[in-house]
């Protein structure tokens, strides 16, 4: 049973989702709770909500999520992303650009990072019984495979290490 607060995360998930959906605005689950929907049930506590959000959609991300009450904190360079606060539960919105090839990934300070092809696909991950989108498994493996040797990465934390392990399952062929 999530926590207190895995629930009030949980329950920012869904609202964000259904906000954004809303107004056409697609978005996937990133991180410790993407891995969880991908998996399809809550394994630990959560430290954030992160979702990446295509380019294109991140001035009516950032503009409808604060019209539907959600605060946002000036703590990231807005082209890059926008963290907010929204009834306790903090979150955040990244952006990424389709690149010609096929592949994905951000601006900025993580242009570095490359994404694979179908990293953003329509296929749901699910949390809580219902269907929520989510980076693909390997688009989140290639993600924190590649931390470390980014120019503003950092070296993995026992929780990158295990959630690498539970990625690399996840993409295996059967």
């Amino acid at each position: 049973m999530p926590s207190e607060r895995g629930l009030a995360q949980l329950a920012g998930i869904h609202t964000v989702l259904d906000v954004l959906r809303r107004v056409g605005v697609p978005a996937w689950l990133f991180g410790g709770w993407g891995l969880d929907a991908r998996i399809g049930r809550i394994t630990r506590e959560h430290g954030d909500v992160e979702f990446w959000v295509a380019r294109p959609y991140g001035e009516r991300s950032a503009a409808t999520l604060t019209a539907a009450g959600a605060v946002v904190l000036d703590t990231q360079p807005p082209d890059e992303s926008h963290e907010f606060s929204w009834d306790g539960v903090s979150f955040s919105t990244a952006y990424f650009d389709a690149h010609p090839d096929g592949t994905f990934g951000p601006q900025g300070r993580w242009s570095d990072w490359v994404f694979p092809a179908g990293s953003f696909s329509d296929s749901p991950g699910h949390l809580d019984g219902r269907p929520v989108p989510a980076m693909s498994a390997a688009g989140m493996l290639a993600m924190k495979q590649q931390f470390p040797t980014l120019r503003n990465g950092h070296p993995w934390r026992p929780k990158d290490v295990r959630d690498i392990a539970t990625l690399r399952e996840l993409v295996a062929p059967d």
